[in-house]
């Protein structure tokens, strides 16, 4: 079995870089890889790392699994549902408004890499939550992601 290859989504090699990880389900498998690769290679690295993991219950984090041994002071986690009995519905985009005091620092720094994978049906939501945050901290998002984008710090791999 293979997947998708190529050189675009990528961790960054700089041990400064923040990283913001958005995933769904299957989609926490490369921020497995980024963390290990964080945790072996830059023990002592400086950027942030935060995961916004969205699943329908519980029942889904296996996928999430080794994650979450790691402590918070390597990886913020956000573990989101959308599907518990008696919860009002969750998605990692209002979890990500929720922090929009500490994300939107991070999107206007050039230290900062965004990355989503998982469900195609988040994009539009992320997407939405993104422009929200920036627009309260000054930014506009319909510019910032492209020039993100252009200087290889905003990949989506989605399915």
């Amino acid at each position: 079995m293979t997947g998708p290859f190529g050189a675009t989504f990528l961790m960054p090699n700089d041990a400064n870089a923040n990283l913001i990880m958005i995933c769904t389900g299957t989609g926490a498998a490369p921020f497995r890889a980024f963390i290990e690769r964080r945790r072996r290679a830059m023990a002592e690295a400086a950027g942030r790392a935060i995961l916004f993991f969205g699943a329908r219950s519980h029942g889904e984090l296996p996928y999430f699994g080794p994650l979450q041994e790691v402590g918070e002071d390597v990886l913020e986690k956000h573990l989101v549902f959308s599907r518990l009995p008696d919860v009002a519905k969750e998605y990692v985009q209002d979890r990500m408004r929720g922090q929009a005091l500490e994300l939107g620092p991070l999107l206007a720094s050039p230290l900062t890499h965004i990355y989503i994978c998982g469900l195609k049906g988040m994009e539009a939501g992320v997407d939405a939550a993104f422009a929200e945050i920036a627009a309260a901290h000054g930014m506009d998002w319909s510019s910032l992601k492209p020039v993100m984008r252009g200087q290889g710090r905003y990949h989506v791999e989605t399915y």
